[in-house]
């Protein structure tokens, strides 16, 4: 197995492992904000993930799969699509920045992080 599988195996695991419960304060209808803590890694077989404006607009970076970000506490709920804001904590992926919105729905994050 090579290193980076096992690191992103790594990442994985400790993600399922991570059981924390989040409070809520809603900043508006479709935008919710938490104050606790996740990480979490593009599922696999997505490829990575593109990183997107808050409105859902792709940007031009994105997350490799199996590299590690960090949930930034901000939930939007974009054109029936749900968004988490993000930010990349280890290299890999592509573009400029590091920081941004993905597809929940992509995103292998705890379930029972609040959104």
């Amino acid at each position: 197995m090579n290193k980076r599988l096992a690191a992103a195996l790594a990442a994985a695991t400790a993600t399922a492992a991570l059981v924390t419960v989040g409070t809520a304060t809603s900043a508006s209808a479709n935008t919710s904000t938490y104050a606790d803590e996740y990480f979490g890694t593009p599922k696999s077989g997505t490829g990575g993930l593109i990183l997107r404006t808050v409105s859902g607009a792709p940007t031009n970076s994105g997350i490799s799969e199996g590299t590690r970000f960090e949930f930034l506490g901000r939930c939007v709920r974009t054109g029936g699509v749900d968004l988490i804001k993000v930010h990349q904590t280890e290299p890999g992926g592509w573009g400029p920045s590091y920081t941004g919105y993905v597809r929940r729905a992509f995103a292998n994050v705890p379930p029972n992080m609040p959104c």
